[in-house]
């Protein structure tokens, strides 16, 4: 698929913009091809669209959100944001930009996106992968644990609660106060335990992307306990790659609300057959990844935040809900 093709896609069939709508875009110097076809393709619909590079206000990483950013983000009907992940920014400019994004209107969050990405997973079947999530979701809720294992040595189990709502990504957002990642495919909540062993060599979200990519995960996989202390938390961190491990380790610790489990999440983007190398895309691979950080509270329903939010994803899993085996070796059953 063309790039052109992918951004038609994220524009008329994900987002749905219509012919009176203000569309906002931000991009960086990375990102600025794939933020123009996102350009061209909402012009197309709307005469009313706004593109921002980020490089334009200062050096990366931000420290602050600029005031002419926000400014259209709170007018807009539809944004997307294609920047790449930088260190600290999620929490002085991406969260607060989400925020204001759909405070009027629904947001498509496409950070670190890649031409790769636009061409594989922005040019799926979304009414397809919709079907399938709220599918999945509907089992879901009725889910009381979830145990996940691997060949590789993870082994956990999740207990569940009402008190968390069972969140449907599926990457269609017609709907004032919506957003999602884009690709998408998800459906995800907050566990209310969790104990056991993860063995992360799929991919790290946020900035790790950057520097550590799948391949560095699957050649020294990253090991973390988790055991439940008040909520569940990541108690020890292991890695043969030692910078590895001792960044994940300063990120785990920057507050006491990082080293908790905050998003279990399953990838539902039945399309997709292997892992691209950008988290964004990777966590929607079908199979499970956690996040620890901020819970998303806004959707799930979790009353508590936190500044920093760092994705998690496993491979090839098998994964049972309550009894029934749901997911073998990284594939669908259902």
């Amino acid at each position: 698929m063309s790039l052109k093709t992918g951004a038609k896609n994220a524009v008329e069939n994900c987002m749905c913009v219509r012919p009176d709508e203000k569309v906002v875009i931000i991009s960086d110097s990375h990102t600025a091809k794939i933020g123009e076809i996102l350009k061209c393709a909402a012009q197309n619909i709307t005469n009313d669209v706004r593109f921002f590079n980020l490089n334009s206000y200062g050096d990366r990483p931000l420290s602050y959100f600029p005031e002419q950013i926000e400014e259209q983000a709170d007018r807009a009907d539809v944004t997307f944001w294609t920047a790449k992940s930088y260190d600290r920014e999620l929490e002085s400019l991406r969260m607060p930009f989400i925020k204001a994004a759909i405070e009027g209107g629904r947001h498509g969050h496409m950070v670190n996106v890649t031409e790769d990405v636009m061409k594989e997973g922005m040019a799926a079947d979304y009414q397809e992968i919709k079907e399938f999530t709220e599918k999945l979701r509907e089992k879901l809720v009725d889910t009381q644990t979830i145990r996940v294992k691997n060949e590789q040595g993870t082994d956990i189990k999740a207990a569940f609660s009402d008190k968390y709502n069972w969140v449907p990504s599926t990457g269609v957002y017609e709907e004032e106060g919506y957003w999602g990642n884009l690709p998408d495919g998800e459906v995800y909540t907050v566990p209310l335990t969790m104990e056991g062993k993860l063995v992360i060599d799929g991919m790290l979200g946020d900035h790790f992307p950057n520097k550590f990519g799948h391949e560095d995960l699957q050649r020294t996989p990253l090991t973390i306990h988790v055991e439940n202390n008040g909520k569940p938390r990541a108690t020890e961190i292991h890695c043969e790659n030692k910078e590895l491990e001792e960044e994940v380790k300063d990120y785990i610790s920057r507050n006491k609300c990082t080293s908790i489990v905050g998003e279990f999440g399953m990838g539902t983007n039945i399309f997709l057959d292997d892992f691209t190398n950008n988290s964004l895309l990777d966590e929607k691979y079908p199979g499970i990844h956690i996040a620890f950080g901020d819970p998303l509270g806004s959707e799930t329903g979790a009353d508590w935040t936190c500044p920093e939010h760092l994705d998690m994803i496993l491979t090839k899993t098998n994964v049972w809900l309550d009894e029934e085996k749901v997911i073998e070796d990284g594939e669908y059953l259902i």
